[in-house]
């Protein structure tokens, strides 16, 4: 049975506050990224509403939800590729419908890993190497392939072989090589949508171990439909429905001790889908 939030179903109940990520010694860290009523509408249809949540400047954030929640729109709204929505996005304090350089340069400042896997077909290397642009950057281009295919758990695999073509590699390869191309460019925000989905155990467990190693520098916003992928990568998680935040809160705290009713009665369903 598919988990099928229909609000006018629940009581009505506040979300909970937005993102106050946390140090261990519990000093509040400050914003890298910050959604405030976000809203989008696509061909009539609303898909985000009054979106509020906001990243810190490192840590694993995972976001669950149903199918149709709008968890996928809301990564492609902060990347960039969905550009036709109201609210305020900013990165680092910055409106992102200001960023200089437009779009294309916002990407490079938050990037995204889709779901698929899209490699070029052309060396390992150059793939790595497609976003490195400036003199300084190509002289230490081998120095960034390595350091950056280490990162995505991929170095020792193919170190032997970066001539090779990235088609080649099998699809679990080919994610950590997005991953590799992705964090290359230094960006100072990841979104990463279901970047395991129809992968094999073993290509799940590298991938997360990346983004843990990532997380501790940088803010990972993940979506996943595998809720103990979202345990495993701990951190916070946002529970998504019907195009709204119902509720985020540590992980641990989320999944033990849900506030809204809605969030109890999806993770129950998606128990109940699981057994």
């Amino acid at each position: 049975m598919t988990a099928d939030c229909k609000h006018e179903d629940f009581p009505k109940l506040e979300s909970a506050s937005p993102i106050e990520s946390v140090e261990s010694d519990g000093k509040q860290l400050s914003a890298l990224l910050t959604v405030d009523k976000l809203s989008l509408v696509l061909g009539g249809k609303e898909i985000l509403q009054r979106v509020d949540f906001s990243l810190a400047k490192a840590g694993v954030t995972s976001v669950i939800g149903p199918s149709g929640a709008g968890k996928s729109s809301l990564l492609r709204c902060l990347n960039g590729l969905e550009t036709c929505w109201s609210g305020t996005v900013a990165v680092d304090g910055k409106d992102i419908r200001q960023w200089r350089g437009g779009w294309d340069q916002l990407r490079r400042y938050v990037g995204l890993i889709a779901q698929k896997p899209v490699v070029f077909n052309a060396s390992i290397r150059a793939n790595v190497c497609f976003g490195i642009h400036g003199w300084r950057q190509r002289r230490r281009a081998d120095e960034l392939v390595e350091q950056s295919l280490r990162q995505a758990a991929l170095w020792d695999e193919v170190k032997d072989r970066l001539d090779v073509s990235a088609t080649t590699l099998s699809m679990g390869q080919q994610q950590r090589l997005c991953i590799a191309r992705a964090i290359a460019i230094k960006p100072k925000v990841l979104l990463l949508d279901e970047p395991t989905a129809s992968l094999d155990p073993r290509s799940k467990q590298l991938i997360e171990q990346s983004m843990l190693q990532l997380a501790k520098d940088i803010p990972l916003l993940c979506v996943t439909h595998d809720l103990e992928q979202a345990q495993r990568l701990k951190g916070r998680t946002v529970f998504m429905c019907d195009g709204r935040v119902i509720e985020q809160a540590d992980c641990d705290q989320l999944f033990k001790q849900p506030q809204c009713i809605e969030t109890r009665e999806f993770l129950r369903w998606s128990v109940c889908d699981c057994d």
